[in-house]
């Protein structure tokens, strides 16, 4: 087990309060100035090395791949596989902090963080303002959840059956855009309320499925406790890859080339895999990630030589 299970112990105080390191083994950076607030790069450590500081910034309510745990700590799918790579970088120090959605990319914008994270897709718009690494950490989409005891994987498989349709989903749309294409697939049912209401009424047989975020979908059960009730399907449709988000600066170039070095290594050994199951219920997510176009090599020195 690598040492990033040691970071449930570290302090995260929210928005643009002090800091403190995560590297258990890098502390000699953890007792400066906050990066938020001084802005610095480089920090020496005891040995005398250099390291850049790297000031990270989820969200505090985006279960389960950036929240705040119970102890206040930053945590997640997302925030894991950083402290992941932190671990494995001895280029970087992380200090991490939580903000608003709609503060996060202005924050980047002006110079509080070096890499944001919330499960951020690929647009055509953020890559005109921000910077993208080569690696991304996950292949999510959309998926069908339904009932146990009637299991449903595919679009096909839902002929004759009922979708719950939250009013102004995304996902209702889909469903909506997959009916003007295939007249008569499926009946929907509109939902005036949330996710886990969807989710109770599938598990009560109320109606047969609905198409949601699988992960989100799966932590809602779980609070619900009708876990057990479900079936959540491997399938992905509208999928796409998540990405950490840099400053198109020096220094996001910089830290963008780090996570580009080192997370293949997390993907090679299992580390992705596991912090998958972990925090989102299934590696699914990861272990699509080949057949999707990213990490086809058999092996992380068959990877590095064909990306030299």
């Amino acid at each position: 087990m690598m040492k990033r299970r040691l970071a449930a112990g570290f302090m995260v105080i929210a928005m643009a309060g002090s800091l403190m390191a995560c590297g258990s083994e890098k502390t000699a950076a953890s007792t400066t100035a906050p990066a938020a607030e001084t802005g610095s790069t480089t920090e020496t450590t005891a040995s005398g090395d250099s390291v850049i500081k790297v000031r990270v910034a989820g969200t505090a309510d985006y279960k389960p791949y950036t929240y705040l745990d119970e102890a206040d700590n930053v945590t997640g799918y997302d925030i894991e596989v950083i402290k992941a790579i932190d671990e494995l970088a001895p280029e970087i120090e992380c200090e991490y902090t939580y903000t608003e959605w709609d503060t996060m990319l202005p924050g980047l914008d002006a110079d509080r963080f070096d890499l944001v994270t919330n499960q951020l897709g690929y647009t055509d718009e953020r890559n005109e303002m921000y910077l993208y690494p080569k690696c991304p950490f996950l292949y999510f989409g959309s998926t069908i959840i339904s009932s146990a005891d009637d299991p449903i994987n595919t679009w096909e498989d839902l002929s004759g059956k009922t979708m719950g349709a939250i009013v102004g989903s995304s996902f209702t749309t889909q469903m909506e855009e997959y009916l003007e294409e295939h007249p008569g697939a499926f009946e929907i049912k509109y939902v005036d309320g949330t996710i886990p209401q969807v989710l109770e009424q599938i598990a009560n047989g109320s109606i047969d499925a609905t198409m949601n975020d699988a992960y989100v979908a799966r932590d809602r059960a779980e609070i619900a406790g009708i876990t057990d009730k479900l079936y959540f399907s491997d399938v992905t449709y509208n999928g796409g890859f998540s990405y950490f988000l840099f400053a198109k600066t020096d220094k996001g170039q910089q830290i963008a080339d780090i996570v580009d070095k080192y997370l293949p290594e997390l993907y090679y050994n299992g580390t992705l895999a596991e912090i998958a199951k972990e925090y989102l219920g299934t590696d699914s997510g990861v272990t699509s990630m080949a057949e999707n176009g990213m990490f086809e090599e058999a092996t992380l020195e068959e990877y590095q030589a064909a990306h030299e």
